[in-house]
């Protein structure tokens, strides 16, 4: 038995759209052409509901990190340890960091425990964990993260980050291919070009505004529940809600 790895092989297409299926479908819903609705902002605004459903996913993923089916690697990146470095930065297109390992002298890889500087009110983070030895902790602060301890020895590719990142936008040059397909579930590719046409109806006043919207929350509904359960190899758990008392 085989499986097809998303970032070499393909999948059947009966189900995608692509850009030029989502483009065509805007002008079905907004009644507009190229000529009405030009390329460049087309560009823009299915590159701001792509986003939109993005982030939608991304609350709803749950144990099974989303990644854009358009990447060409995975998302985990890794750095050089340094001597005595402490401050790492990361790259602009992580949005959440899931994991960080680091790999001792001896090639082992451990996980690191995420730290708060809210968790060490009254210590001075200059006094934890000052001398240089395996990290045992990271903060993040911004568009860093810091190592606690800071490491004692330099090595390369021993500092591993895994995240998440934003959806591979379309280029202009991929809209006038019109071949690239949105990097997600396929079922719900149409929600972009929906997103798209809502925004374009009202700003034109078009009467079909409130009937668009309808269709994007019922649609918007159904991908968020299917996000939320499609680790279905893992068994359900249980959450503990607890009432305050009134």
């Amino acid at each position: 038995m085989s499986l097809i790895h998303r970032r070499t092989g393909s999948c059947p297409s009966f189900l995608f759209m692509t850009i030029t299926n989502l483009v065509n479908r805007v002008y079905f819903y907004t009644n507009t052409s190229s000529t009405s609705f030009s390329a460049a902002n087309m560009l823009l605004a299915i590159n701001n509901a792509y986003e939109r459903v993005v982030s939608l996913i991304m609350q709803t993923d749950g144990r099974w990190e989303w990644d854009d089916n358009n990447q060409t690697d995975l998302p985990i990146a890794t750095a050089t340890l340094t001597s005595s470095q402490s401050d790492y930065s990361l790259a602009v297109t992580h949005l959440t960091i899931v994991r960080v390992e680091v790999k001792d002298t001896a090639g082992l890889w451990t996980q690191l425990t995420p730290i708060n500087q809210s968790d060490f009110a009254g210590t001075a983070l200059a006094e934890f964990l000052k001398t240089a030895g395996p990290p045992s902790y990271y903060d993040k602060i911004g568009s860093s993260i810091f190592l606690y301890p800071a490491p004692n020895y330099t090595q390369a590719a021993s500092l591993k980050i895994t995240f998440q990142r934003p959806p591979a936008l379309y280029t202009a040059a991929e809209v006038t291919t019109g071949t690239k397909e949105p990097g997600f579930n396929s079922l719900y590719h149409n929600l972009i070009a929906l997103w798209v046409a809502y925004d374009f109806a009202i700003a034109h006043g078009l009467p079909n505004a409130n009937q668009l919207r309808a269709e994007i929350k019922i649609m918007e509904d159904n991908l968020m529940s299917d996000y939320e359960l499609r680790s279905r190899d893992e068994p359900l758990r249980l959450k503990v809600v607890h009432n305050n008392p009134r």
